[in-house]
């Protein structure tokens, strides 16, 4: 009767209060698992469903997981990894309908939706470990078959918002698990060696299709392998990925003046873009601005991740070199600056370094760690990837795109259109259940009129077996 009225519940209080119940009772469900597997199931479809974008029902999605949660450890040992599948697959699931026109819409769900597959993922390592081995080798074959083929509905398969989100969910759950290898946990160091595959395939993506329109689809990949050389504090090298972009010939070439067709939004938002339009691709000031920004904030964050590295001057010189040549051909002064200061950061960090060589009593064969250089006051690496992290999206937040006031009133509009059709639909199905209502009543007096039915007697069928076989196997 509860799960009937989960399925058919519509209010965002009454689920609240029902799915709040549910967890006093979901440790007994232990002997009870057909039961368990159909809560689990309507739990999923509650807390992935993309329908409903209110604020009322994100406290829906929040309870549903924290009960999916509970059922993954109470319930005896192979029931967290029907959680583990049930929810990647519906995160995938719902991955797939976000489009250049939803994503936006979208991105803030399957952001929370991504936070609760880590959180899951990272309960049982040695159940996480084989689910994600699968669901990797998933994303390497669909990465072969568009290398092979190399036609356009196997690219589409790969260069499509559903599978950069699941590189993206695994980069963070990979990066979730090597923050916890440090407790002598073996379980979590098999998910440390899940990095190189992945980060195999991530390169796979970025070069499967090296054209200029893609551009924002690379940086995407430079961010989770950044997140994942963060995390793990191992060196993984994008800045070939970012200097290739000063290689492409729409940067030397003096942008085009384009005349604003819709005006709503002014800018570019790499973020929610996987390509840039067809049309004058990386030949507008906003195309420009936006990529190169983006580039050199990257390229800093590359020179910052590996400062302390006993190989960071080193690993400065190539940098160095492309970015003089860029500043001496830009024409364009804030470019210039841009370069300008990745070089002096590059040169500091690169004396440093070597200073702090001299003192080293290891020989360069014998050297293991990565921050070999780095002193017991400094922040850690993946303590500094997440400070700029924090840092760009206050900077994000602060510089977004202004939304011009006949854009805010069309989204207004069709927020009240969408909310008015909403309660059209409940009035309806509200008189549907009254009419039922109504129809079974007058049955009801009909049938207590009738005097010469209840003088009838019943009729018993033998030999039926009323045991329970015939509810298993509905079940099954």
């Amino acid at each position: 009767a509860v799960l009937h009225l989960m399925s058919e519940a519509k209010e965002s209080k009454l689920l609240n209060f029902v799915i709040k119940s549910l967890g006093n009772y979901v440790p007994y469900l232990s002997a009870l698992p057909h039961i368990a597997k159909a809560l689990l199931k309507t739990l999923t479809s509650k807390w992935s469903t993309t329908s409903d974008g209110t604020e009322e029902y994100q406290s829906v999605r929040v309870n549903a997981f924290l009960r999916i949660r509970q059922l993954a450890l109470t319930q005896p040992f192979p029931f967290i990894e029907l959680c583990l599948k049930s929810t990647y697959l519906a995160y995938a699931r719902s991955a797939k309908f976000a489009n250049a026109a939803s994503i936006v819409s979208l991105l803030p769900q399957l952001t929370f939706m991504g936070n609760c597959v880590v959180e899951l993922y990272t309960l049982d390592f040695a159940s996480s470990y084989q689910h994600a081995f699968v669901y990797i080798r998933q994303l390497a074959l669909h990465l072969r078959t568009a290398l092979q083929k190399n036609t356009p509905e196997t690219l589409r398969v790969v260069y499509c918002w559903q599978y950069m989100h699941c590189l993206k969910l695994w980069g963070a759950v990979l990066a979730a698990s090597c923050g916890k290898t440090g407790d002598g946990d073996d379980e979590a160091a098999l998910m440390r060696s899940l990095i190189y595959p992945l980060v195999e395939v991530i390169f796979g993506v970025a070069r499967l299709v090296p054209s200029t329109r893609h551009l924002p689809l690379r940086l995407h990949c430079v961010r989770f392998l950044q997140q994942l050389a963060a995390s793990s504090e191992t060196f993984i090298p994008t800045t070939s990925l970012l200097l290739e972009v000063f290689d492409l010939k729409e940067i030397s070439m003096s942008p085009k003046r384009v005349k604003k067709r819709g005006g709503d939004v002014r800018g570019v938002r790499l973020p929610v873009i996987l390509k840039l339009p067809k049309e004058d691709t990386l030949r507008t000031t906003e195309q420009l601005d936006a990529c190169l920004s983006e580039v050199f904030l990257l390229l800093n964050r590359e020179v910052d991740l590996y400062k302390f590295s006993a190989g960071s001057p080193e690993f400065c010189v190539r940098i160095c070199q492309r970015l003089r040549k860029f500043a001496k051909q830009t024409k364009n002064g804030k470019y210039r600056a841009y370069a300008k200061g990745c070089i002096e950061v590059c040169d500091k960090n690169s004396k440093s370094a070597v200073l702090a060589r001299t003192k080293l009593q290891e020989a360069p064969k014998d050297i293991k760690r990565l921050e070999v250089l780095r002193p017991n006051n400094s922040p850690s690496m993946g303590e500094r990837y997440d400070m700029a992290i924090a840092k760009e999206r206050r900077l994000e937040t602060a510089t977004q795109p202004e939304i011009s006031k006949a854009a805010k009133a069309k989204a207004m509009k069709e927020k009240s259109l969408k909310k008015k059709e909403r309660e059209v639909k409940e009035a309806t199905n509200v008189k549907k259940q009254t009419k039922k209502g109504k129809t079974k009543a007058e049955l009801n007096k009909k049938d207590l009129k009738n005097v010469e039915a209840l003088e009838e007697e019943d009729e018993v069928q033998e030999g039926i077996d009323w045991s329970d076989s015939e509810d298993e196997s509905v079940d099954d």
